[in-house]
């Protein structure tokens, strides 16, 4: 299985490049299978009616299973606002990005998290 790790640059490299690996529903089951408790990068989204995954949430961790498997649990008091409002309306759904070195974590999740646009305007599919 491939987990979509980040390739650190090298000195002829000047961009990181990420392997995305698509989608999975935010649920306990799909955690279970393909979600590494390794260090990285997570997105939360919805998908729009055009089939499209648009992000609502980006973080990074030192453990990925552990940070998604605690917005699934039924201790909500520690999950952002906007993760709740999501989570309570739609069906959620996660990708991640396997990155070992701190740093690039965190420029990762800046730069992912600055891509994405506001999704109170969209239309979306498979709301609860």
């Amino acid at each position: 299985m491939d987990l979509g790790y980040l390739s650190p640059p090298t000195e002829e490299m000047t961009m990181l490049e990420l392997e995305h690996h698509g989608y999975y529903p935010l649920t306990r089951e799909h955690l279970d299978l393909y979600v590494p408790v390794r260090p990285g990068v997570f997105m939360l989204a919805i998908r729009l009616v055009n089939g499209v995954h648009k992000t609502f949430h980006t973080s990074q961790t030192e453990n990925l299973y552990g940070s998604l498997g605690r917005i699934l649990s039924a201790d909500r008091s520690h999950v952002p606002p906007v993760v709740l409002e999501h989570l309570d309306r739609f069906q959620c759904y996660f990708t991640y990005f396997v990155i070992l070195e701190p740093e690039y974590r965190m420029e990762v999740e800046k730069m992912l998290a600055q891509t994405t646009d506001p999704v109170v305007r969209l239309k979306v599919m498979n709301c609860n």
